[in-house]
């Protein structure tokens, strides 16, 4: 199994499922991380070039951790939109990673770059198979599978199946520390500690489903995306 992530921003993933991933290396699968823009604004006293450059050594830091490969678009923090260009480079990043499972925001999601990628990799992961789109990159021979992740505070969201993370919080919470620009970031401008976030999230999901902790996620179920047997570790 090769499993994608496919956020907006370089520390969505280890946020939203790091836990999940941390299994994942565990089970020998191949990871691999695309981020659609290079983090250029999450800050108040770096210019954008200086914070491209820290959030892509912070990203490849955290996907160390399980052994993941960095895929970066490169667009700007707030310029994700849902066009023909984008859309052509969630194709050719999905054809890169030819996996089987790929986890992105929920569609409900707060933030406009959240939102968009959400669309792009729904209809980006269904185009990757057709061979006349984007010709020079080759069709994938499959239509992945999609988990929306837990949005940021959770707000609108009831998972719909659990992963427990018990064994693996430490190494979540490692992956969210190496984005220290972010954490940063957050406690300015949101006021909020999200060390502290990730881990009470993961204690109420774990309540939930009767472990200490986890992480929710709701598939994305419609034609060609359902398939026999368990995806989630």
């Amino acid at each position: 199994m090769t499993v994608m992530t496919f956020f907006a921003h370089p520390d969505d993933a280890e946020e939203s499922c790091g836990g999940t991933l941390a299994l994942y290396q565990k089970l020998g699968r191949r990871i691999l991380v695309a981020i659609a823009t290079s983090g250029d604004k999450g800050g108040y006293d770096l210019k954008p070039a200086e914070l491209v450059a820290i959030r892509d050594k912070e990203a490849r830091a955290a996907a160390a951790l399980v052994g993941a490969e960095i895929l970066p678009l490169g667009i700007g923090d707030g310029e994700v939109q849902y066009n023909q260009k984008t859309l052509g480079l969630a194709v050719d990043a999905i054809r890169a990673a030819s996996p089987d499972v790929i986890f992105t925001h929920f569609p409900e999601d707060y933030h406009v770059d959240h939102k968009n990628v959400s669309k792009l990799v729904i209809d980006a992961s269904f185009l990757a198979s057709v061979p006349g789109v984007n010709p020079h990159t080759g069709a994938i021979d499959k239509i992945p599978q999609i988990y929306f992740a837990e949005p940021y505070t959770g707000i609108g969201f009831a998972p719909l199946e659990y992963v427990d993370i018990t064994d693996v919080l430490p190494v979540k919470l490692e992956m969210m520390k190496c984005h220290g620009s972010q954490v940063k970031w957050l406690r300015e401008h949101d006021g909020i500690d999200i060390l502290d976030y990730i881990e009470t999230t993961a204690k109420y999901r774990g309540f939930q489903c009767g472990v200490r902790y986890a992480e929710g996620f709701i598939r994305y179920v419609a034609a060609l995306r359902v398939a026999p047997g368990k995806v989630l570790p």
